[in-house]
């Protein structure tokens, strides 16, 4: 499988709008060279549990699995102490992936493949390096309000709005990985953080906001100023594309297509 694959085309839109922001690619350099890739490598060794063959071997196999389906270089998995269910990757070059304690108690075995395999979706998609700089202007607008002060704001709000497009992206390789229904369920947990839901509530709720959205502009407007820098689509939003690419010739071959490299791994 192939990044071009599952690339969303709202992804693909505003990656390409991206690029030719003026500065960008100095803006990177400069950001790069503060090593926030090694402080975040430091802080993991420090305060995480490394997953590997030998701290949660099972959860490991899976990881690894799921890697090698993907084709990509492995990176680091940690879980860190948090009761909400979060995942997320980080480093260009450095790259890792973590996964919340929260996350592991609240979802089952295949369900935290699907997150694993989101992750590793950005990965794949090369999202890594253009996250890594979102969250680098975060911390430095934190740090030395650089955001607040106006100097970033117009390549953060840009990388806000692709990081949502990219999310639905992800979603399309979790989904293959594991099968939509999957994916759903842990959608669906991760809404309500509870041990138990049904993903068909997440996808009602998706077809309810979207006729909401759009019922009027001031709703319109409303929400996508609400919303404008967001990370992430909201879950139903997620839940509803997921479900309509399900039924597309391309989700059913790449689906076919993993279940096949699965047979060939363990045989």
């Amino acid at each position: 499988m192939e990044a071009k694959d599952i690339i969303h085309p709202e992804e693909a839109k505003a990656i390409k709008a991206i690029k030719g922001i003026p500065g960008l690619e100095k803006a990177i350099a400069c950001f790069m060279k503060f090593g926030f890739e090694q402080q975040f490598r430091g802080e993991n060794l420090g305060n995480m549990i490394r997953v590997d063959a030998w701290n949660y071997p099972v959860l490991y196999h899976d990881f690894q699995e799921l890697v090698k389906k993907l084709g990509i270089r492995e990176p680091e998995l940690y879980i860190y102490n948090s009761p909400y269910m979060n995942a997320y990757t980080y480093g260009e070059t450095s790259t890792f992936i973590a996964l919340s304690s929260g996350l592991i108690e609240h979802l089952d075995r295949e369900e935290l493949k699907s997150v694993i395999g989101h992750e590793c979706g950005h990965i794949l998609c090369k999202h890594v390096l253009y996250k890594t700089i979102l969250i680098t202007l975060e911390e430095a607008g934190y740090l030395f309000g650089l955001i607040h002060k106006g100097l970033f704001l117009p390549i953060y709000g840009a990388l806000q709005y692709w990081s949502r497009k990219s999310e639905l992206s992800a979603d399309r390789c979790a989904s293959v990985l594991v099968g939509e229904e999957v994916f759903q369920s842990a959608l669906a947990k991760l809404a309500s953080g509870l041990k138990s839901d049904k993903r068909d509530n997440l996808i009602r709720q998706g077809r309810a906001y979207e006729e909401f959205r759009k019922s009027s502009l001031w709703n319109r407007l409303q929400q996508g100023y609400h919303t404008a820098f967001y990370s992430h689509p909201q879950l139903c939003v997620r839940a509803l594309e997921v479900e309509r690419w399900r039924y597309s010739f391309q989700y059913r071959h790449l689906f076919s297509l993993t279940r096949s490299l699965r047979y060939e791994i363990n045989k």
